[in-house]
C-alpha cells in the first residue's frame, strides 16, 4: 500500500516536471509505467480511463487521478481516494512550483541565444510526444475495420472541421453500441 502510494508519487512527480508542451506529452511514459512497469491496470483500462478522463468536463489531465485511483483500488475505498490525491498532487505541483520559479527570470532573459534555442527545441519535441501518446490509444483502441474507420473518420473531423469532439465522441459511442455489440 506504502510501495503503491510512493510509486504514484514518484512517477507523477517526475512526469510532471518533463511536461513541457502539456500533459499530454508524458503519455506514453505513463502508460508505461502504469501498464508495463507497476501492473495497476491493463492497456484497454488504460484507454478507458484515458477516454473517460477527455470526456469529462474539467482538466484534460483527469486520467492522473484516475490512474491514483486505479492503482489503490484494490486496498478500499479510503486508499483510492488518498492514491487519486497523491498522483493529481503529485503531477501538478511540481510543475507549478517550477514554472513559478522559472516565470520570475524568463522575461529578463529575452534577448538571449539560450532562450530561444530551448524555445526553438521544445516545439518539435512536445508535438513528437503528443503523436507517440496518439500511436499508443491508437494501438490499443483500434483493433477491427470498424474501429480503423471510425478513428480515420474521427480524425478526418478534428483537421478539417470545428466539430465539438465530445459530440463526435457521443455519436461514436453510439454507432459503436448499435454496431459493435
Amino acid at each position: 500500500m506504502i510501495k503503491t502510494l510512493t510509486h504514484l508519487a514518484l512517477l507523477f512527480s517526475s512526469l510532471s516536471l518533463s511536461a513541457f508542451g502539456g500533459g499530454k506529452v508524458v503519455l506514453p511514459s505513463m502508460h508505461e509505467a502504469a501498464v508495463g512497469e507497476f501492473h495497476w491496470m491493463t492497456d484497454q483500462q488504460f484507454v478507458d480511463l484515458f477516454s473517460i478522463s477527455m470526456a469529462a468536463p474539467g482538466p484534460s489531465m483527469m486520467v492522473v487521478s484516475l490512474i491514483g485511483l486505479k492503482a489503490c483500488l484494490h486496498y478500499g475505498v479510503f486508499m483510492a481516494i488518498l492514491g487519486a490525491f497523491i498522483a493529481t498532487v503529485s503531477m501538478f505541483v511540481p510543475s507549478s512550483i517550477l514554472v513559478y520559479f522559472v516565470g520570475k527570470f524568463w522575461d529578463s532573459w529575452e534577448e538571449s541565444p539560450w532562450r530561444h534555442s530551448i524555445q526553438q527545441a521544445i516545439m518539435p519535441i512536445s508535438t513528437g510526444l503528443i503523436l507517440a501518446a496518439t500511436v499508443i490509444i491508437a494501438k490499443t483502441s483500434i483493433h477491427t475495420v470498424p474501429t480503423a474507420i471510425m478513428g480515420i473518420v474521427a480524425l478526418g473531423l478534428m483537421l478539417f472541421t470545428k466539430i465539438n469532439p465530445v459530440l463526435m465522441m457521443a455519436v461514436a459511442g453510439v454507432i459503436s453500441w448499435i454496431f459493435l455489440k
